[in-house]
């Protein structure tokens, strides 16, 4: 099962020589359970609060901009470009929204099958270090450091791991070891020790770790 997700075993740093800090082993239990906040889950981790609220700024900068035309430099020309310009942006990020909710259910199904056929209870084993951490799991194997990935997402619940594309030279690097390049997941389950860690790399490392 993990050759499908894992060509060769990506060791960033060798753990015998790294600073140790803690490890844990992971089991979940129910199936169910798991299928039942998938979809939350994701939504949750990748809703894009900044594009919406780009959004809602520009509908209402839209009917504002056009009011000031019509009363104050209207008809002129730069005010219709202007308008159009607006106009333009207003449909090119509701298209991008949509396509990332398309990505989200797309997610969520990956995961669902993911795990369906996976053997139930699943194990998990993972250790933290100062460096990075070390990971052995039915999807995922390697030792990583953290600023290996284009982003962490964190909350009380999971950590969401997101390879580089694979057009860009880490993407690249990476495409050689795990061929798929999913994203994956630690289930932390309110972790305290492992919720400070995530703060203490997001001070050290600027814009790795976004808590959702």
């Amino acid at each position: 099962m993990l050759k499908k997700y894992v060509k060769n075993v990506y060791v960033a740093f060798d753990p015998q020589e790294a600073t140790f800090l803690f490890e844990r082993n992971i089991k979940l239990e129910s199936k169910e359970t798991l299928f039942s906040q998938i979809p939350a889950m994701v939504r949750h981790l990748y809703f894009p609060k900044k594009r919406i609220k780009l959004l809602i700024g520009l509908l209402v900068a839209w009917p504002v901009y056009f009011l000031a035309s019509v009363f104050f430099i209207w008809p002129n020309k730069l005010a219709v470009q202007g308008l159009a310009i607006l106009a333009f942006a207003i449909i090119g990020l509701g298209i991008s929204i949509i396509s990332h909710y398309f990505a989200v259910f797309s997610e969520i199904r990956r995961l669902k099958k993911l795990y369906n056929n996976l053997e139930w209870p699943i194990e998990s084993y993972c250790a933290f270090f100062a460096e990075g951490f070390l990971i052995k799991a039915d999807d995922m194997e390697g030792v990583f450091h953290w600023d290996d990935f284009m982003c962490i997402m964190a909350n009380s619940t999971v950590l969401s791991f997101n390879f580089c594309p694979p057009g860009t030279p880490k993407g690249k690097f990476f495409k050689k070891y795990y061929p798929r390049l999913d994203t994956f997941y630690i289930f932390i389950n309110g972790d305290d020790e492992i919720q400070e860690l995530m703060k203490v790399i997001s001070e050290e490392i600027d814009g790795l770790i976004e808590f959702r």
